[in-house]
């Protein structure tokens, strides 16, 4: 399933790698955003907590040049 918020496409996040390390983070209400680094690729991960339940999602997988520009979107909207 494929959800459009701030302007971007999410999908079920994909967990990649045991561990993800998070660069930067932003929360607005009940969702958080992080800007994580994943084996060489940057993805930004969305959580979302709501009634009791926490889903996450992914958007922008691929190099962090690339990821970098939008994260700078996401910023925006915070």
């Amino acid at each position: 399933m494929t959800t459009v918020h701030v302007g971007l496409e999410w999908t079920p996040y994909i967990e990649r790698v045991e561990r993800s390390r998070v660069l930067e983070f932003v929360t607005m209400g009940r969702v958080e955003y992080e800007l994580c680094g994943e084996g060489g690729q940057w993805v930004i991960r969305r959580t979302e907590r709501t009634n009791g339940r926490t889903v996450v999602t992914e958007s922008s997988r691929g190099r962090p040049r690339d990821v970098q520009e939008v994260w700078r979107t996401v910023r925006l909207w915070g």
